[in-house]
């Protein structure tokens, strides 16, 4: 008896000891805290000299919110404060810009995120930049001006401060948008020079909206688009003029009123006037015509140098009307002028008060065709010659919004008599 109770004493104090402390529990680890919201903006804050082709980027771990980019003014530039435009990835993680960056301007973004499954809280940030000013900046001029009102005949000239390489890509940065719609096409006339024009004249009362956006183009010739321009103006009453070298007579209408007739004198033989609806491009009370500018030097039997008053300009190859007291005793019955229509004092300065940019002078009947390479001949041009003349195709239908689609006005030294 006592061997046996020695035996199990023995085997309870093995199973004791059996397991080596498998009462022990395993400790379970620490999950990591969620990443906290961030975003990161591109250019860095505080950054200057950016260049105009570079784009405003933001990122984030988190949903974007909301993402505003504001431009300062620019004196240099004489901009006035705006927004720059972008977009959101699918995921609205990345906010990208999707125009181009103006010259010696401020920008401002602020941007914030939403709350997400995994992410800790949300992120605001502030961030600025300043950008630089290109060494060959890349503008542009036209005609008309803002707020301008003018005749149903105007054309839209855009003339850049260099040549332009690759038209379509400039012309895609362009766009005029009337109310109502018209159907209309830009022509390239030079490789700085592109003039937009409807297929028909515009109606009286038409509002339109021209846009340039360059800001932020690169020309790959060194020069840069330093900003965005706009411009808005207004088509007045139909102005039109009727000149019959044939008759010696000009009819000025308004909004198909005749309101005055006047006599003239056109072109004398070896110095024509041009045929063909031309547009106005401007006026001035005096120029210096001189028979020089246009090949009949002095010393030449024809050789004038004439301070002439009244003058309203409708070809770029200095064709005019304007006032000639010395041929008041031909007009009306004879053509003695060097190219210009002549028509007496009192006539010609009622038609230069009553002319502006625009307004039409239909001449015919004087055997010289219209030459379509110089200014102010745009009506002379069919439209399907016209619209060939488009970098793009040209849209055929005037839908509402942008259609895919200079002159100076007065001069002191012209051509003409």
């Amino acid at each position: 008896m006592a061997g046996l109770a020695a035996v199990l004493a023995a085997v309870l104090l093995a199973s004791c000891s059996t397991g080596g402390g498998g009462g022990d529990t395993a400790t379970a680890p620490t999950p990591a805290p969620p990443p906290a919201a961030s975003v990161k903006v591109t250019p860095a804050d505080g950054a200057t000299g950016i260049a105009l082709t570079e784009s405003v980027v933001v990122t984030s771990n988190a949903p974007l919110e909301v993402v505003t980019v504001n431009r300062g003014a620019s004196a240099a530039e004489k901009t006035e404060p705006g927004t720059l435009a972008g977009t959101f990835s699918a995921d609205h993680r990345t906010w990208t810009s999707s125009g181009g960056l103006f010259s010696d301007s401020r920008y401002d973004i602020q941007a914030t995120t939403t709350a997400a499954a995994g992410i800790a809280g949300t992120a605001n940030i502030a961030s600025s930049f300043t950008t630089g000013i290109p060494d060959n900046p890349f503008k542009v001029s036209w005609e008309p001006v803002a707020g301008q009102t003018v005749g149903v005949g105007a054309p839209i000239s855009l003339t850049f401060s260099a040549p332009v390489t690759d038209r379509a890509e400039v012309q895609r940065r362009l766009s005029v948008s009337a109310d109502p719609p018209v159907l209309g096409a830009w022509n390239w006339m030079s490789n700085r020079l592109v003039t937009w024009r409807p297929q028909q004249y515009w109606a009286p009362g038409t509002r339109v909206h021209v846009e340039a956006n360059l800001a932020g183009y690169d020309s790959g010739s060194g020069w840069i688009g330093v900003k965005d321009r706009t411009m808005d103006f207004t088509i007045g009453s139909a102005q039109i003029s009727k000149v019959d070298a044939a008759t010696h007579m000009m009819q000025v209408f308004k909004d198909g009123q005749l309101v005055r007739t006047m006599p003239i004198s056109g072109g004398k033989a070896g110095y024509l006037t041009m045929e063909g609806p031309h547009n106005v491009l401007g006026k001035a009370p005096m120029v210096i015509m001189d028979s020089a500018t246009v090949g009949v030097p002095k010393g030449h039997p024809e050789w004038y140098y004439e301070e002439v008053q009244w003058a309203v300009h409708y070809t770029s190859g200095g064709q005019y009307v304007h006032s000639a007291p010395w041929s008041v005793g031909s007009q009306g019955r004879a053509n003695v002028s060097h190219g210009c229509v002549n028509a007496a004092p009192a006539d010609a300065e009622w038609f230069y008060n009553f002319s502006r940019f625009g307004d039409i002078i239909d001449i015919s009947n004087t055997g010289r065709p219209a030459e379509t390479s110089q200014l102010g001949n745009e009506w002379s041009v069919p439209w399907e010659t016209w619209k060939a003349g488009s970098a793009l195709p040209v849209e055929e239908s005037p839908a509402g919004g942008p259609l895919a689609g200079s002159v100076p006005g007065a001069t002191t030294s012209a051509a003409g008599n």
